[in-house]
């Protein structure tokens, strides 16, 4: 993992792919998946967020004003759907869904080092938007896994779009989260560990379907 320009670094979330949001409140971390997102300022970089009002990841920026987006790839989709569907307030999902975290380089809030690329933010401002709550936030630190990223995401980066409910869009490839499983200490049956293969093995095959013409 490398460290790039943070105007580059924007790059990570023109397409519009989402994002696992980390908080951290004194020793309590939390991380929620993140689809409304946007650049907003070249200079200074600078990135918007909507929140929910009671999230708990609202009430930790609320206090911090400091978070990290880390950009996850198809590989994540059960670790993804599962952090956008359960409150931090009633599980530690980080400990809860075993993501590894990396301390991150300026604020206080952890890296999710499974993801390929993380976005370091501090707020500038905040405003009220309807049922949502808008942040404003300068991008100080941008890390990527060069792997996946040259000037932008490459051919190599399955990142995720979520569609509504369980369904997910990777690559044009469309994924239904329910399909695959939690890693196995979170279940009562075995079954194979996709995650725990290596990155190159677990990304969702894309193709000509058995009916295609060459």
């Amino acid at each position: 993992m490398i460290e790039i320009d943070p105007l580059i670094g924007l790059r990570m979330i023109n397409d519009g792919s989402l994002s696992l949001i980390s908080t951290r409140r004194e020793e309590r971390n939390n991380v929620a998946t993140l689809s409304w997102q946007a650049p907003l300022s070249q200079e200074p970089p600078m990135l918007g967020i909507s929140l929910t009002p009671s999230s708990c990841s609202n009430h930790y920026l609320q206090e911090t004003g400091e978070f990290v987006l880390s950009i996850p790839d198809a590989s994540l989709i059960a670790e993804v759907h599962y952090c956008g569907t359960h409150s931090g307030k009633d599980v530690d999902k980080v400990r809860f869904m075993e993501l590894r975290t990396l301390r991150s380089q300026k604020v206080i809030p952890l890296l999710i080092s499974n993801c390929i690329g993380h976005l370091e933010c501090v707020v500038h401002d905040r405003q009220n938007i309807g049922d949502h709550i808008f942040y404003s936030a300068e991008v100080i630190t941008a890390l990527v896994e060069t792997d996946y990223f040259d000037k932008g995401w490459n051919e190599n980066a399955q990142t995720l779009y979520h569609l509504g409910g369980s369904l997910y869009r990777t690559a044009g490839h469309i994924a239904d989260a329910l399909e695959f499983p939690l890693p196995d200490s979170r279940i009562s049956k075995p079954s194979e560990n996709i995650f725990g293969r290596g990155r190159e093995d677990v990304f969702i095959e894309i193709g000509p379907s058995p009916d295609s013409t060459p």
